[in-house]
C-alpha cells in the first residue's frame, strides 16, 4: 500500500460560513478524519492503539492556505506519515480541487498512555507498519508559536465551557474545537474583509467536560494574531496560535 493515501469529500452546506466558504475549522475536521482513516488503514491508529492503553493526540499543526473550497466542491485529501520517532510522529496533508491545489499542512503527533496521560514510546510492532514519504507539505513543517507580552490591542477576551458536543472519543475538547473557539473571539471584520492565509497551531495542554476556558488574542503586526486559550483554574495556557491574513 502506497505511504500516501487519498480521500475524496464533497463540501456540504454544514461546514461552510456565510460566503460558502469551508468554515476553517471544519478542515480540521477533514485533516483529522484523513489521518483515522489513514492510520486505521495501515494499523496504528486508535482502535489498535486502544489496546495497549494509547492514542495519538495532536501538539503541532501548521496550515497553508491557498483558497478554501466552497459549497459542493469535491476536494481530494492526501496524507501521508514523514517520519516517526520515540513518542512522536510528523504526519502531511494536502488538499486538492481537480488539479488545483489549495491547501497544504504540516503536523506533529504524540502518542500518550491512556493511564498516565504521559507521552509513551509506540511499541515497535505498529511502527514497523509505517510506510515514510519523507516530504514536507509546507515550507518548514509544523511550527512553533512563541509567546509574547501582552499587546496593547490585545482582547478582553471570552469565556467559554466545554459541552459535551466538545468532546471528542479520547474524553478531551477536541482539536477543531480550539480552532471554532478562536475564530469566533475575534472581530466578524476579519471573516468578511480579510482573508486567512496560514494558521499555526500548538496545542499545549487538554480541556474536558465542564472545565472553562478564556479565549483571546493579540495584534502582533498588522493582520498578524496571536490567539490563547487558557484554563480558567489553572490558568495555563493550553492552546497558542498564530493566524495570518491579508487585505
Amino acid at each position: 500500500m502506497s505511504a500516501v493515501q487519498t480521500y475524496t469529500y464533497k463540501i456540504s452546506a454544514f461546514q461552510t460560513d456565510a460566503s460558502g466558504q469551508l468554515f476553517v475549522y471544519q478542515l480540521l475536521n477533514l485533516l483529522q478524519d484523513a489521518a483515522h482513516m489513514h492510520a486505521d488503514g495501515f494499523g496504528f491508529g486508535q482502535k489498535q492503539l486502544v489496546r495497549h492503553d494509547l492514542f495519538w493526540v495532536l501538539s503541532r499543526l501548521t496550515i497553508e492556505i491557498l483558497s478554501l473550497p466552497e459549497h459542493g466542491d469535491k476536494i481530494i485529501l492526501s496524507t501521508w506519515v514523514k517520519s516517526i520517532r520515540g513518542t512522536i510522529s510528523e504526519r502531511e496533508f494536502s488538499v486538492a480541487r481537480g488539479d488545483e491545489s489549495l491547501i497544504n499542512a504540516s503536523s506533529l503527533w504524540f502518542c500518550l498512555s491512556s493511564l498516565t496521560n504521559k507521552p509513551a514510546r509506540l511499541p515497535g510492532e505498529y511502527g514497523n507498519l509505517m510506510e515514510i514519504e519523507d516530504a514536507y507539505a509546507t515550507a518548514n513543517g509544523s511550527e512553533k508559536v512563541i509567546s509574547s507580552e501582552k499587546q496593547p490591542e490585545s482582547s478582553n477576551g471570552t469565556s467559554m465551557t466545554a459541552r459535551y458536543s466538545d468532546i471528542d472519543m479520547v474524553d478531551h475538547v477536541n482539536n477543531a474545537t480550539y480552532m471554532r473557539w478562536m475564530m469566533d473571539e475575534i472581530p466578524e471584520s476579519y471573516h468578511q474583509h480579510k482573508t486567512l492565509v496560514k494558521l499555526n497551531i500548538n496545542y499545549l495542554g487538554q480541556a474536558f467536560l465542564g472545565e472553562e476556558v478564556g479565549v483571546s488574542h493579540s495584534l502582533i503586526q498588522q493582520s498578524n494574531l496571536l490567539h490563547e486559550i487558557t484554563n480558567s483554574g489553572s490558568k495555563e495556557v493550553i492552546c497558542r496560535a498564530q493566524s495570518i491574513w491579508q487585505n
